[in-house]
């Protein structure tokens, strides 16, 4: 009795009919592969090639009146602004004719699985990049010309705050503490009004992840002999580790993606094509996506580069 799986029975895999079955691997890699970003950044999308965000300055606070005084009325006036343009990111891979008919569909498959992760891979470490590159000395900046993460954020009015602990440390009780009270206490603005967005996630390396996790989940309060309630864990901070985050010292705190300014601007999501080559009896997979990463303002992240 001859073979019961033969060649000719799974043609899908061959000819240019094959190459939906290669893209349907890519993107079950891709679903493998969870995006931190998605969790951290304000992804938006653009029709151009450019995405523009303009400050204004904060309205005065409100002041008493007698009856039948006229209003105060505010003029509001434009602040910083800051332009983003989207840059192209792509790879590809090519096999010979001979490979395909040789049924090695094994090794072409593990090829877009390669490609998946590192599409993925990519995204990840130039999001991380606003982490990495954010502090004092680095490149990532917001629209105040200064880096994310900085004393001496300006404002339109003059005014200056900052959204880094005034002296680095590493995580522990006291550093998280002192970093809760400055998220409620440092976002000023222009007129003195002063932002209250609420801490969401505690971003750390994979060296500190355990021990972000017993700081904040802890029943009694972390690193003492007292059995004190740990209000660290009424805050519900969730604890996310990248081991894109180079610095293994450093942490961060962010609230919602609603309320800071780090943002991912898609022109084009990530996606596939592929074609075979006349020419060479080869074929060519590739993918591609189109989007610039930056931070607008430094309301709402706060970073300490540890010790």
């Amino acid at each position: 009795m001859g073979p019961v799986a033969i060649r000719n029975q799974y043609s899908h895999l061959y000819g240019s009919a094959k190459l939906p079955v290669i893209e349907e691997i890519f993107y079950s890699e891709l679903e493998m592969h969870p995006s931190h970003r998605q969790d951290l950044a304000r992804i938006l999308s653009t029709s151009t090639d450019i995405w523009q965000a303009t400050e204004i300055h904060d309205l005065d606070l409100f002041q008493s009146m007698s009856e039948g005084q006229e209003y105060s009325y505010s003029r509001p006036l434009q602040g910083a602004a800051k332009t983003l343009t989207v840059q192209k990111y792509g790879r590809g891979f090519s096999v010979s004719d001979e490979l395909i008919k040789d049924g090695k569909f094994n090794l072409i498959g593990d090829m877009a699985r390669k490609l998946a992760k590192s599409a993925k891979e990519s995204q990840e470490i130039n999001f991380m990049s606003l982490f990495n590159n954010g502090f004092s000395g680095g490149t990532e900046t917001t629209a105040d010309g200064v880096t994310i993460f900085n004393s001496a954020h300006t404002l339109p009015s003059g005014g200056t705050f900052r959204n880094v602990l005034s002296t680095p440390a590493d995580l522990s009780v006291t550093s998280l503490e002192q970093m809760l009270q400055d998220f409620e206490t440092q976002f000023v603005g222009d007129s003195g009004i002063i932002y209250n967005p609420a801490p969401k996630i505690l971003l750390v390396n994979p060296s500190n992840k355990r021990k972000a996790l017993e700081l904040i989940g802890s029943d009694l309060k972390a690193d003492t002999a007292d059995n004190n309630m740990n209000s660290f864990k009424q805050e519900g901070l969730r604890v996310i580790s990248s081991p894109h985050l180079t610095d293994s010292d450093a942490w961060f705190m962010l609230a919602a993606p609603s309320e800071h300014g780090l943002r991912v601007v898609v022109r084009e999501a990530l996606n596939t094509e592929s074609k075979s080559e006349f020419d060479t009896d080869s074929m060519k997979f590739k993918a591609k996506y189109r989007e610039v990463i930056g931070a607008t303002v430094a309301y709402g992240v706060f970073g300490s580069a540890g010790n």
